[in-house]
């Protein structure tokens, strides 16, 4: 329990331009105010908290902004209990709990006043409807909302110096190392959730027409499996306007720790015919095949630097998961590309 502002420079340093939901349910769990239940809620009462932790974020939806936020709060307490609060404890003779409670307090009051977005956030998680929270363990939404007006004001109200324990250079050392820390290990629950997801491969399936009146798609070859490659059928088909290609589009069946990187759907349109909205209109036209898979949610990852492609899954309504490290086994990082935005389209 490092404070609500250790909670909130976490959660920034992740998703610097995160949803106001996604801070929200960064601080959400300390909305429970009896402590034996906050045991409970935070995994305390458990002998391995990892475990329990890892449970929830393979149940946890990606797209889910504010059970993200209430995941890593968990995590950010796990972590300080071990780095910051039990290194704390033994440092004191007597009376820990209070002497702690008093640094805690003035780390968030020290930070409040003397970080530039600080005020800010906090106004807009404040005008915020309970309405539109997430589940919070062990809490109802009034009590999030009173937890939050609680907080804007006592943190107006006290202006103190910082904490001589927690200091501001041990504060940002220790969200830099969780931050590097949980995005790793919030990524490989991630391809544990998206392998779990249901997918039915009994054969390729006969293409309908796929056409909106002024592309189509031609299905130009079936790739079958390969398991001892850990390679997942494929289609490929020509983009066609008029009858000429403009461009291609490959649909994967399947789910893989490569497809995380790779995506399901990967596409490109001939230069000479770009800027006509074709990949997006491409990406439309392949969603009963999708659904004939049984398959609700597909992966399309892009450069985070191809504006362009960005653009296109922007378009579908597709979800930006995170911008993700690439590792160096996989095939993108030996094409010379070090981060691939992960982004989530639904078609249910």
């Amino acid at each position: 329990m490092p404070g609500s502002m250790v909670h909130l420079f976490v959660a920034r340093k992740i998703k610097p331009k995160g949803s106001i939901h996604f801070y929200i349910g960064s601080i959400a769990p300390d909305a429970v105010s009896n402590w034996k239940e906050k045991d409970i809620t935070h995994f305390r009462n458990l002998a391995d908290r990892s475990q329990a932790l890892a449970a929830l974020a393979r149940k946890t939806p990606p797209s889910d902004d504010f059970a993200e936020g209430v995941l890593l709060h968990l995590y950010v307490d796990w972590r300080w209990d071990i780095l910051a609060r039990d290194e704390f404890i033994k440092t004191v003779e007597s009376d820990w709990f209070t002497k702690y409670r008093r640094e805690i307090s003035l780390t968030s009051c020290y930070a409040y006043h003397h970080t530039e977005w600080a005020k800010d956030i906090w106004e807009q998680m404040e005008l915020v409807n309970p309405s539109e929270y997430g589940h919070i363990p062990g809490a109802a939404p009034e009590e999030l909302k009173d937890f939050i007006s609680h907080a804007v004001k006592w943190l107006n109200d006290n202006k103190t110096e910082a904490s001589a324990v927690f200091t501001p250079e041990f504060i940002d050392e220790f969200v830099d190392k969780i931050a590097d820390e949980y995005t790793h290990w919030k990524i490989q629950q991630e391809i544990a959730y998206y392998n779990s997801l249901p997918v039915v491969f009994e054969g390729f399936v006969d293409i309908p027409d796929l056409t909106d009146g002024e592309i189509e798609l031609v299905c130009v070859g079936k790739k079958p499996p390969i398991p001892e490659m850990k390679r997942v059928p494929a289609y490929k088909f020509e983009i066609c306007r008029n009858g000429s290609r403009v461009g291609e589009i490959t649909l994967r069946i399947g789910y893989s720790d490569n497809l995380y990187y790779g995506g399901q759907i990967g596409y490109t349109v001939d230069e000479q015919h770009r800027g006509h909205g074709y990949a997006e209109k491409a990406c439309r036209l392949l969603v009963p095949v999708i659904r004939a898979h049984g398959m609700k949610k597909v992966l399309i990852t892009n450069n985070h630097t191809n504006i362009a492609s960005r653009r296109t899954c922007e378009k579908l309504g597709a979800k930006l998961i995170r911008i993700a490290p690439i590792p160096e086994w996989h095939d993108l990082y030996q094409k010379g590309q070090r981060y691939e935005n992960i982004f989530e389209w639904s078609v249910d």
